[in-house]
């Protein structure tokens, strides 16, 4: 949430408001943080704010004035200062004034396992239920392939992992060149991050996988780093997805029905985003129907599923890369935007499709209002602003409100 909202909000929802100056205690704390704005910041107004949260009062001074400098090059000069004496600064602007927070208490990095073989054994797992579910595609049944290796046929196994290789590297390679986009961008900022967390699907269905996630543990400075860290993922995986798209409309496809899409929705029939339908129609107008030559050719579903994938993770709401990507261009008018696409998920689930009502649900877990980084002053450059507005056009493009149709 922004500053704002949550310390500087409404006087009514203030659990502890202290003047200034009424006690030598809260006369040094503000003295103490004015003196380390020397040179930095210039105070017109200042207030002390206290707050009580999880059982405990959190001391907070807020600055009003102005910034002597860019606000990227100064917050970190603060966040210096300021961390040295046990206080964390969050900046904002409104109007044409600069308003500094100064928040008891430093971040550190989150202690988050980040042992290598964590990683390794949950990608060989991922490995597996995704390459089982690639060889359901091509009609190689988890039933066929437990009875013939209870009868000593080997073979049959490896018969079937070849099969379901070409659509578990591909959608792998797009999840983990995703995730990879991600933490390449927060180390290019001094971000500290996990490798990448594939998570595989017990219950081998679709894709055998829930994707992968990768852990932020520091805080994101500003804007900019908040925009590269958010788009870097879904712009790579997209580009991967494109590529093996374009790939898979110039493979083989199976000849006989996807059979595990014929038991799950009733069709092979798949919802195609305007983007691929007419890479389709150029590439190969010979392909009479494009949606049924996708689910039949591991390549190009693999893409498909690519695709969707990282149109979900454009979803404009809270946490999800969208929803960095929106909070950067417009500030606290993502909330409204957030909010808006929340409800229209509920109401699509209730009324087209049915699986949106769970990406909603994952999507409130992560919280529909983002929280602003420390310097909230520094605006996007004219290239990440174009390169966002751009994804937004992408989202329409590469986006479909019914993957899954049921029924020819």
């Amino acid at each position: 949430m922004t500053i704002s909202e949550s310390l500087m909000g409404d006087p009514n929802e203030r659990e502890v408001i202290a003047p200034f100056y009424n006690t030598p205690d809260e006369s040094d704390i503000v003295s103490q943080l004015a003196r380390l704005l020397n040179g930095l910041f210039a105070v017109h107004e200042a207030q002390r704010m206290d707050r009580n949260f999880r059982g405990q009062t959190i001391a907070a001074v807020i600055f009003k004035g102005k910034l002597l400098g860019e606000a990227e090059a100064l917050y970190p000069q603060i966040t210096q200062r300021f961390q040295g004496a046990g206080f964390t600064p969050l900046m904002e602007r409104r109007g044409k004034s600069d308003i500094l927070l100064a928040l008891q208490g430093t971040i550190t990095a989150a202690q988050v396992n980040t042992r290598r073989w964590v990683h390794a054994l949950l990608l060989f797992l991922t490995i597996i239920t995704t390459t089982l579910s690639g060889a359901q595609f091509q009609n190689i049944s988890l039933n066929a392939i437990s009875r013939e290796v209870q009868r000593g046929n080997l073979g049959y196994l490896w018969q079937a992992f070849v099969a379901g290789a070409p659509f578990a590297f591909t959608l792998l390679l797009i999840l983990g060149v995703h995730e990879m986009g991600h933490y390449l961008a927060a180390r290019r900022h001094g971000v500290a991050v996990t490798l990448p967390y594939f998570i595989p699907f017990p219950l081998i269905g679709i894709l055998g996988t829930l994707g992968a996630v990768i852990f932020i543990k520091s805080p994101l400075t500003n804007r900019k780093a908040l925009f590269d860290v958010g788009i870097s993922g879904p712009l790579a995986g997209f580009i991967v997805a494109l590529i093996a798209f374009v790939i898979g409309l110039f493979l083989t496809p199976s000849s006989r029905p996807n059979m595990a899409f014929v038991s799950l929705f009733g069709s092979e029939r798949l919802g195609m985003p305007i983007l691929l339908q007419v890479l389709g129609d150029v590439l190969r107008p010979d392909i009479t129907n494009l949606a049924r030559f996708v689910s039949r050719q591991p390549v190009a579903l693999a893409a498909w599923f690519g695709m969707l994938l990282t149109v979900l993770n454009l979803l404009p709401i809270g946490q999800l890369d969208g929803g960095h990507v929106m909070y950067t261009l417009f500030g606290k008018v993502a909330w409204q935007i957030a909010m808006i696409t929340f409800f229209a998920m509920i109401m699509l689930g209730l009324t087209v499709f049915p699986s949106l009502l769970f990406f909603a649900l994952l999507a409130a877990m992560t919280g529909l209002r983002h929280p602003p980084p420390g310097n909230d002053i520094t605006e996007l450059n004219r290239t990440r602003k174009i390169i966002g507005y751009g994804t937004i056009v992408l989202f329409f493009l590469i986006g479909t409100l019914t993957p899954f149709s049921i029924g020819f």
